[in-house]
């Protein structure tokens, strides 16, 4: 009897577990730099520098943040997992280059079509993808039916999911139909990207830009070891 008991009790909480892991969202955080941020001295600078890496290291190791990298010219990304997006908040805000103005912040659900996230764990090297960042067009989007936007979404995934282009697709996420979403690509060479780009239902609609950058991250961050185009 004592033994039943026990078994039923780890298993209550590994249900416990579970179901907290099953609430937990991932939050995409998009860094921009700010043009308006104050001009400080360099050493103000350099120490708001440090107080951020700092932090994105205290977040990582709390299983707050999976996955950062910066851009190549500036800003950068973020990854995060919380309960609410009310929480997500609270974490970013820890952050002492978003207290100081530095960036421009962007937060959304993500919800990742391709791909997954993957904490990188022990000793980090480094690697640059190609980021494609589909962005609202806001005097054409707004007005336009979820519905509309839905269904474009849809379109998106399919035409990624069919295109013949020789290019090796890395992560795709989605901030919501009306919000835009991601894509990580290998680096390829600029007429590949341009036909994925011509004839891509989300920027052929011209309801979304699509902005591109350099992005660096630790290498396996989009658990890519082992994916195909």
């Amino acid at each position: 009897m004592k033994h039943i008991l026990f078994m039923i009790t780890l298993l209550i909480l590994y249900c416990s577990v579970t179901s907290a892991q099953e609430f937990q969202q991932k939050y995409f955080v998009m860094l921009s730099s700010n043009p308006s941020r104050p001009e400080l001295p360099k050493a103000d600078v350099e120490k708001i520098q440090a107080a951020h890496m700092a932090n994105i290291d205290s977040l990582a190791k709390a299983g707050s943040l999976l996955a950062a990298g910066p851009f190549n010219g500036g800003g950068g990304l973020f990854v995060l997992v919380a309960s609410s997006l009310e929480e997500a908040r609270k974490i970013l805000d820890t952050d002492p280059a978003v207290r100081a103005n530095r960036f421009i912040v962007e937060l959304y659900p993500l919800t990742m079509n391709y791909g997954t996230i993957c904490p990188v764990k022990g000793q980090i090297e480094m690697i640059d993808f190609q980021y494609i960042w589909y962005k609202p067009v806001k005097d054409k989007i707004d007005g336009v039916g979820q519905d509309k936007l839905e269904k474009l979404a849809k379109k998106h995934l399919r035409y990624l999911k069919d295109t013949g282009f020789p290019v090796k697709f890395i992560a795709e996420g989605e901030f919501g139909a009306s919000n835009g979403g991601f894509l990580v690509i290998e680096k390829t060479v600029d007429e590949n990207m341009e036909k994925l780009l011509k004839y891509d239902p989300w920027a052929k609609s011209g309801y979304f830009s699509s902005e591109l950058k350099i992005l660096w991250i630790a290498k396996g961050s989009f658990c890519e070891d082992g994916l195909k185009k």
